[in-house]
């Protein structure tokens, strides 16, 4: 299914996670306007979480899409989720990466030797960007979006982010089938709780705003119940792969699960020529 564009969407959430490395995690307005990097090129991470990691790494984020990948070209078939998550707990504690709280309570969690899925109850959306590539083995809409549902509950058992998960996953199948990205995300709006119709309408009716000021006033944590509206509203403001992500990077905070989400769906619309060659050059 969209064999011809998975691949591109792959690239779009791994560029889109290297790029905002060198913002990822700075909060502080102030301290994000004096950062010394180059916005409109890859850049060293800028805080003590990413230690270690240098220019054209991913963030853990993107680890995880790889150790995700992999598995996908060694399990071609259909997607297993028990057999995924021991290989992802092998795979994610033998790289010198990030451990956020979810993957600490997920492999602690299958330690203790419960039923799979048993992930965390945390409440961001680093996984929904990531599960993306699970179009690689999804043979119809209903199998991706069932795929992508279990394989966030895996790390991510938490109802608000798996209903994010379905919302953004259905965005990107209507996209891939040329609908209208801001027509479509008020239509899908009225499929979810009313905590989530909030989120997506706050980042609608925010589209003749300033970026910058909406989603610090959003809040640029990691939370699902900040981090929809600021999606939304970054989907409604741009249609171009770069001019959106720089636009996000400068926002800070947890700009890479952003970014993952936007540019896929951002290239589901366009085309690969849109991702800089230069952020790609250490894929």
């Amino acid at each position: 299914m969209y064999e011809n564009k998975t691949d591109d969407l792959i690239l779009a959430t791994l560029a889109a996670d290297t790029y905002c490395l060198g913002s990822h995690w700075v909060y502080d307005p102030a301290e994000l306007k004096n950062l010394k990097i180059d916005w409109a090129e890859l850049n060293a991470p800028s805080v003590a979480w990413h230690e270690g990691k240098k220019l054209g790494y991913f963030t853990h984020y993107g680890d995880q899409i790889k150790i995700l990948l992999a598995y996908l070209e060694k399990n071609p078939g259909m997607f297993d989720i028990s057999k995924y998550i021991n290989y992802w707990k092998d795979e994610i504690t033998s790289i010198t990466t990030y451990m956020d709280g979810a993957t600490k309570e997920t492999i602690e969690n299958l330690s203790e030797n419960k039923t799979v899925p048993c992930g965390s109850n945390a409440h961001d959306m680093a996984a929904v960007g990531r599960s993306f590539a699970l179009l690689k083995v999804s043979q119809t809409k209903e199998e991706f979006l069932s795929n992508t549902a279990i394989f966030v509950k895996a790390t991510h058992d938490n109802a608000e982010v798996l209903e994010a998960t379905h919302f953004f996953s259905s965005l990107l199948l209507a996209t891939l089938e040329g609908a209208d990205i801001v027509a479509t995300m008020g239509t899908l709006k009225g499929n979810y709780s009313q905590n989530i119709q909030t989120y997506i309408q706050s980042g609608l009716d925010s589209k003749g705003a300033d970026t910058e000021e909406t989603l610090q006033r959003f809040g640029t944590h990691c939370g699902v119940e900040v981090g929809m509206s600021g999606v939304v509203h970054l989907l409604c403001k741009h249609d171009k792969y770069e001019e959106a992500l720089i636009a996000n990077a400068h926002c800070g905070g947890d700009s890479s699960s952003r970014a993952m989400i936007i540019g896929a769906i951002l290239i589901a619309k366009g085309d690969k020529s849109q991702i800089p060659l230069r952020w790609q050059k250490y894929l």
